[in-house]
């Protein structure tokens, strides 16, 4: 009891410990905060100061300066990289009037039933132009799953498709004009990637429309590959993050010339449109069996050789001899006979990566 009139003393002595203890954290932290700005002060102030004064090049050159020459020559520098980079972009977009664009924004249906009048309208153009098509197997240029499956259609990137139906068209208009009137041709069949069913990756908007610009494995598709779909392989134009195309595979029976007609055509049509690969094999007796069933010349063989000169003279009543007759005049022969091959043309529609093809569904 002789103690608690200092109760109130021993308190506030202990309140006063603990503000003091408090205060010597703040102030440690204080002090600790202060020297790591001083620290990140002098850092960027040693960046700024090795910028101004000029940095020596690893081959040990003369240092380069952060003045207003040197920017402007960078900003200048900048500038023609960039005018380049759009150079390059415009040629291998092509020529606005050259390029094959979708303005497509109906709904699936609607571009199911496109595809199905597209591929009746190609089969009567091969039946009038005398070309010849599978028997075993109808023609559908790509579009197998649909066409035979009726009532199916795309489910997503239907301006993709709808471009590449276009594409189709064109590359089997340029097929049929590249064909000599009385040279046979059997289109096989024209083989397009299924891009609708390459792995989705997020568009413009995050909303997944878009496909991948880069060659995806065929173990990565959605659905397993028809007869007319392919999954391009080995030499490609494409180039992740600078050129995406859209692949075509071309497969028909004809002779070299049709071949080269239509190599021509194609390099002279101002599309953006490159080959990127030739495959030329022996067709089989039962493939030139359907070739020449409409009764086609496959092309002059080897041409007969004159006839040789007797070597005795024609014996006869004694007259004037006669004038020798006028050498005959050389022929020329063939050494390979004209005949048909199977092609497999492989062709790329080209586009930059910048303007990525992909757009949301309607």
């Amino acid at each position: 009891m002789a103690n608690r009139p200092h109760l109130p003393f021993q308190v506030a002595l202990g309140a006063l410990g603990l503000v003091f203890a408090a205060g010597c954290v703040l102030a440690y932290n204080a002090y600790a905060a202060q020297a790591k700005a001083d620290a990140d002060l002098r850092r960027v102030t040693s960046a700024v100061n090795a910028l101004v004064s000029g940095a020596a090049l690893p081959e040990g050159g003369d240092p380069v300066a952060l003045n207003a020459d040197n920017v402007a020559a960078a900003s200048a520098d900048l500038a023609a990289l960039q005018a380049r980079q759009e150079a390059l972009r415009n040629a291998i977009a092509g020529a606005p009037e050259s390029q094959i664009d979708s303005r497509f924004v109906g709904i699936a249906n609607e571009l199911g039933t496109q595809i199905q009048e597209s591929v009746s309208r190609w089969r009567r153009l091969a039946q009038s132009k005398d070309v010849r098509l599978p028997s075993r197997e109808e023609a559908c240029f790509g579009f197998r799953r649909y066409v035979l499956n009726r009532g199916t259609q795309p489910q997503r990137l239907y301006r993709e498709v709808d471009r590449q139906r276009k594409m189709i068209e064109w590359i089997l208009e340029t097929l049929v004009e590249a064909k000599a009137p009385a040279a046979p041709l059997l289109i096989q069949s024209i083989d397009r990637e299924p891009i609708e069913t390459f792995p989705a990756v997020a568009g413009p908007a995050g909303d997944s429309q878009a496909f991948t610009l880069d060659t995806p494995s065929a173990e990565a598709l959605a659905v397993r590959l028809q007869s007319d779909e392919f999954v391009l392989s080995g030499h490609s134009f494409r180039r992740p993050g600078l050129v995406g195309s859209f692949a075509f595979r071309v497969r028909f029976v004809g002779r070299s010339d049709t071949l080269r007609a239509f190599v021509n055509l194609v390099q002279n049509s101002g599309k953006p449109v490159a080959i990127s690969g030739i495959e030329i094999t022996q067709p089989s007796a039962e493939t030139l069996k359907e070739l020449v069933s409409n009764g086609a010349n496959l092309g002059a063989g080897p041409a007969a050789a004159p006839a040789p000169a007797p070597f005795f003279p024609t014996l006869g009543a004694a007259g004037p001899a006669e004038a020798p007759a006028a050498p005959a005049k050389a022929e020329r022969l063939s050494v390979i006979p004209t005949g048909a091959s199977e092609y497999t043309v492989r062709l790329e529609y080209l586009f930059p990566v910048t303007e990525t093809p992909a757009a949301p569904a309607k």
